[in-house]
């Protein structure tokens, strides 16, 4: 494969230590192979990205390093470009001060105390409804049938958005995730999703609820709240951020128990003991947002003292998926194993932007587990899947989970 030079023609980006597949779109079947064979030489990759050269970080402690390196990968370098057009200046967009009064004005309404009392009482009466629909056929697609659309009923209950929009809600969430591989899908969606939500929340301004929303339109930080763009931008990021995430994230839970009889039966003999280890190794294993693209906006000599000059604009990708399988970190890390009992991994990220919903979506995957073990114990796999690229490459989980039970 033949690219372009990148711009300031340093040393170590002469070679391409990966070839055969564009970091950006390509789906990889055997990314955990690749990547420990490339981790095995050096802690860093070049791999090509775009039609360029990017900087693949493979180790935990590189990773961990770059998403807390704010002055040299800011956030906002990239989601800018990526995703502002469509979901505004949202927090991602954000440094120094106003990143600090806006997080602080979100918080609180994702706060772990604040999730388990709003959540608890809606997570699992949903996933029944959800299995309810399909539990008399004796098999399902759980991908289609319940992990796409739980995430989003969960979000819009916790708004106190109208249910009866649910669908429409779905599909927005999965356009706006798609700029800028489909950009007028993606306008769409942002627009329409504005168009229905910005009276929700004057309304809410005037009488709020206990809804995750007035908590956002009533919240005072520094003396301020959020404005209507900011909650808005907030909204816009939440949907496709929070559903898309979180449904791959419980996909790849079920994939990993689907695939390991002996954990599955580990958690369903001791769901109250075992569950919660089970999505942290799932997370661990397959996290649903594998490769996390960002950039360098200025040259940066050396870093972490790796010999690594990296040039202005050069793509970077924080390669969780790879971080999660360290062996100088994680034992045997190839292995599924609900017994390993480590919390936590980089599936949320860390730094300034470390997610904000992470409690939101721990909740989720858990009741959601909890639900389909009660209701359907003999489930199990009847068509072989894998876990893949489903959103370019960042983004993993399987397309379809066919089960009987």
């Amino acid at each position: 494969m033949s690219l372009p030079a990148v711009r300031g023609g340093f040393e170590p980006f002469d070679v391409l230590d990966i070839e055969g597949y564009d970091f950006a779109f390509d789906d990889i079947p055997n990314l955990h192979e690749l990547f420990a064979a490339a981790r095995a030489r050096k802690p860093y990759a070049i791999v090509p990205f775009l039609g360029t050269r990017a900087v693949l970080f493979l180790t935990h402690d590189l990773v961990t390093a770059a998403f807390k390196d704010e002055e040299s990968f800011p956030a906002s370098a990239i989601y800018a470009a990526t995703t502002e057009p469509v979901l505004g200046h949202t927090i991602q967009c954000m440094r120094g001060a106003e990143h600090r009064i806006n997080r602080k004005l979100v918080v609180p309404a994702f706060r772990r105390k604040v999730v388990t009392e709003q959540v608890e009482a809606i997570l699992e009466p949903l996933a029944h409804e959800l299995v309810d629909r399909f539990e008399a056929r004796g098999e399902a697609d759980l991908v289609t049938e319940f992990t796409h659309g739980y995430p989003v009923r969960v979000i819009t209950r916790l708004l106190g958005l109208p249910m009866d929009d649910e669908e429409r809600f779905r599909r927005w969430a999965v356009d706006l995730f798609h700029f800028p591989m489909a950009p007028e899908a993606a306008e769409r969606a942002s627009r329409e999703f504005t168009e229905y939500v910005t009276p929700i929340v004057a309304r809410r301004r005037i009488d709020p609820g206990d809804d995750l929303l007035s908590t956002l339109a009533c919240t005072e930080a520094e003396g301020r709240r959020l404005t209507d763009e900011e909650i808005l931008s907030f909204l816009r990021l939440l949907f496709p951020a929070g559903a898309d995430t979180t449904y791959l994230g419980l996909g790849n839970a079920l994939y990993a128990l689907l695939t390991h009889p002996e954990q599955l039966a580990r958690v369903s003999a001791d769901p109250d003991e075992e569950l919660e280890w089970a999505v942290e190794e799932s997370l661990r294993w397959e996290p649903p947002v594998g490769l996390l693209p960002r950039v360098c906006p200025a040259p940066v000599r050396d870093w972490q003292g790796l010999g690594l000059d990296i040039p202005a604009e050069t793509p970077l990708i924080f390669a969780i998926t790879a971080a999660n399988r360290d062996p100088a970190h994680y034992p045997d890390p190839d292995v599924f194993d609900i017994g390993r009992r480590v919390r936590p991994t980089l599936a949320f990220g860390d730094g300034p932007h470390v997610c904000l919903g992470t409690w939101l979506a721990l909740a989720e995957i858990r009741a959601a587990l909890k639900v389909l073990l009660q209701r359907l114990p003999a489930m199990r796999s009847v068509e072989p899947t894998r876990v893949r690229g489903l959103l370019g490459t960042a983004l993993r989980g399987p397309e379809s989970l066919r089960v009987r039970f």
